[in-house]
Order: structure tokens, then sequence, then C-alpha cells
């Protein structure tokens, strides 16, 4: 944003020495600590004294303030001129009285009384309303904060970067979740990642679930007992609920196994839209259950295994 002084330098420099002049009662306001400010209040104004006080103005905010120590030597310069001159033509400005008026005689030359507006008085007034703004002296050419002169550095990213840019970012995320949980030996939480809510009433897609509050946990299957935990869902009930949807699984030729062999009795219903729920017949213990399917050709092919836990949360 350009400031009032800016303004009025430009104003002064274009010609425009009262639009000039207004633009520098704005600056007084906005910096009356500003020297430069003074200055050229001070090269816009035709009166000596009052150049010379707000040059002294200038100097006392700053000092070593280069225009306001040149424009003070040039102003005292011109004032010894100016004694000088008008001492050694006294004479020269002098007339014999007369009742009648001059003829021919130029009228005298009037100071600017557009630029006379600014008097002393009105200028200390917008200074100290300045100063009572301010609150507190602002520091002379404040250096902008490097952080900010960075930001203004940086290049502005299109639409397209941005999203890019957050894939990336969650890719690797992602990836060091992955290498955390294999250098320090802990499950992912696979379960809630393959849950999906049951608004429509319907598993996601085809195949053998897990449903609990309202989650389907996809069962994976496996060709032969599973060596890891991959695909297996946790239940916290002793009565899950397993939901086969439009697979080619049938519950008839299913045999639900605990860990230690044993067989485990269930029940299953057939809904619509190709549902079938099963439900063992009793509370289940925790621990690793399987559902079984033996395929057609025993010699060629494994059985197909789809396996859950239960774990029993602690009462509180």
């Amino acid at each position: 944003m350009v400031s009032s002084l800016q303004k009025g330098i430009k104003a002064a420099k274009s010609g425009h020495m009262q639009e000039a002049l207004d633009f520098l009662k704005d600056a007084i306001i906005e910096e009356p600590q500003n020297a430069d400010v003074w200055v050229w209040v001070a090269a816009i104004i035709d009166d000596l004294d009052k150049q010379e006080i707000f040059l002294k103005k200038a100097l006392e905010i700053d000092p070593q303030n280069i225009p306001a120590q040149r424009g003070m030597a040039y102003l005292q310069k011109r004032k010894r001129d100016q004694i000088a001159d008008q001492n050694d033509h006294l004479s020269d400005h002098t007339s014999p009285i007369s009742p009648f008026p001059p003829k021919g005689r130029p009228d005298p030359v009037k100071d600017d009384e557009d630029l006379s507006k600014l008097e002393l008085d009105e200028i200390n007034k917008m200074a100290a309303s300045g100063e009572k703004e301010d609150g507190k002296k602002p520091e002379k050419n404040k250096p902008v904060k490097s952080s900010e002169k960075l930001l203004k550095d940086l290049p502005k990213l299109s639409a397209f970067e941005i999203v890019l840019l957050g894939v990336v970012v969650v890719v690797f995320a992602f990836i060091g979740i992955l290498a955390a949980s294999a250098i320090f030996d802990f499950d992912l939480p696979i379960n809630a990642l393959s849950g999906s809510k049951a608004a429509e009433g319907l598993p996601p897609y085809a195949g053998v679930f897990l449903f609990e509050n309202d989650l389907y946990s996809d069962i994976q299957q496996h060709q032969g007992l599973p060596s890891q935990d991959v695909g297996i869902p946790t239940s916290q009930t002793t009565n899950p609920t397993i939901v086969i949807y439009t697979a080619e699984t049938n519950p008839e030729t299913l045999n639900l196994i605990y860990e230690t062999g044993e067989y485990i009795s269930f029940n299953f219903q057939n809904k619509k839209n190709g549902i079938s729920l099963l439900h063992a017949e009793s509370e289940l213990n925790p621990g690793l259950y399987c559902f079984q399917q033996l395929p057609a050709n025993t010699v060629v092919e494994a059985a197909s295994y789809w396996c859950f836990k239960v774990e029993i949360a602690p009462a509180e």
C-alpha cells in the first residue's frame, strides 16, 4: 500500500504542490517521527522561518538525515545572502514620499496563499495527534521481518500444485506409518480402515464380513490356514454377527472351528438381497475362529478359511 508520504512526493515531483501538501498533512499524522516527512514539508512551503522550524524538527528526529542537513545549510546561506543583499541595495528599494500613487510600479509579489495554509500550530497539532494514536515512537526505518519477506518471495502455487502436494504428503505419511509399524512391531487398525458404515443396510461389496457397531469389517479369504493377522477382524462381543453377501460361499457347507480344533455349532439365516447371517448357537470364548469350506477336489485344492477373533473388553 502506498503511504501518504510517497503520494506527496509523487505529487510534488509532478508539480501539483497543493495536492502534495494535502498528502503530507496526512503523512504528518501517520508518521510524526519520520524525518523525511518534515523535510518534504519544508521543501514545499515558501516561508523561510517555517522551513527552518521543520528542518530543525527533522534533525531532532534524525540528526544524521542528509537532506535535512543540506536543507538547513542551504537555508542559512540563503538568509545570509538576503541580508547582505538588503544592506547593499537598501536605497534601491526606497522612493520619495508622495501623495500621488506611483505609476508603472508593479504590485508586490504575494506569497502563494494556497501553500501558506499549513500553519505551524496546525502541523504541531497533527503531529501531536499522530503521536498519541501511535502510543509510542515507531522505530525509524523499521526493517521488514525476515519471515514476512520470505513469504513474499515464495512463488504462488496453483490449485493443481496444492492438491498434488497434499497427495504427496498423505502418501509419505502413510508410508511412514507402515514403516513405523514394521520397526516397532505394532498392529495397524486395519479393521477400522476396512470397515464401512452400514448406512444403506448392505455391505459395500460382495464377500464375507463381521458386522458390529454398524460397521462391515471385511473378512479376507485364505487358501489354507492364515499365517498372519491380515484380513482378520476382531469382535468385542461373545455373539458376533457374520454376514455373507452375494458370495460364492454356501453357508450349509461351512464349518466353524475354534483355535483348539473344536467345532462350533452355528445358525444361519437367508435374508433379502443375497445376504446370509451367521450366529454361533452359544456365546464364544476369546480366541481365533475360522469358517472352513472344503473344496470339491480335496486332492488338488486347499480348503478356504474366513477367520475372525473374539476379544472381550474388560469391564470398567
